[in-house]
């Protein structure tokens, strides 16, 4: 066996167990969530009202206290800006990647330059977009900061024009 088809079977055994582990978690963490729901729905069948406490950041973002699922990093950027911002900060980092690669395998500098150089400017323009997105959410924050306020009381007794 040569050294290249060596290394390519190494790899190729090394992406398969990834996966295959990936694979592994996502199916544990759909029985998990399956079990999450029966548990809730037994719950609501014996007529007990599940704990917000089973899931605080989903109580949280749905009252209104926290950003949602934690994508946005405080309360000025939303998730878009911050996906932005990633995806800038990745592309920025494969042009330079891109830049050194092809300078030094091919030798040519200015092709090196010039590929890279053009996936940076992607990446950059990626997080001038960000920048933007975060001064356009201040313009359009509230001047007072949300607050929680409970839901309306609901009548004890249904209404008289609703047949038994």
């Amino acid at each position: 066996m040569r050294e290249e088809e060596a290394i390519v079977l190494v790899l190729a055994l090394i992406i398969l167990a990834g996966a295959g582990l990936m694979m592994a978690a996502l199916v544990n963490r759909r029985k998990m969530r399956e079990m999450e729901h029966r548990e809730r729905l037994a719950m609501i069948e014996r007529g007990l009202m599940p704990s917000p406490e089973a899931d605080p950041g989903r109580f949280e973002s749905a009252a209104g206290f926290t950003p949602a699922r934690g994508l946005a990093i405080d309360e000025r950027t939303s998730a878009t800006a911050v996906r932005y911002r990633t995806a800038g900060i990745l592309l920025i980092g494969l042009g330079l990647g891109l830049t050194i690669l092809i300078t030094f395998t091919a030798g040519e500098p200015e092709i090196g330059i010039g590929v890279g150089g053009a996936w940076a400017i992607l990446g950059a323009a990626s997080l001038l977009n960000y920048f933007l997105m975060l001064h356009r959410d201040e313009a359009y924050r509230p001047a007072s900061p949300r607050t929680w306020t409970p839901p309306p009381a609901r009548p004890q007794e249904p209404p008289n024009n609703i047949a038994p």
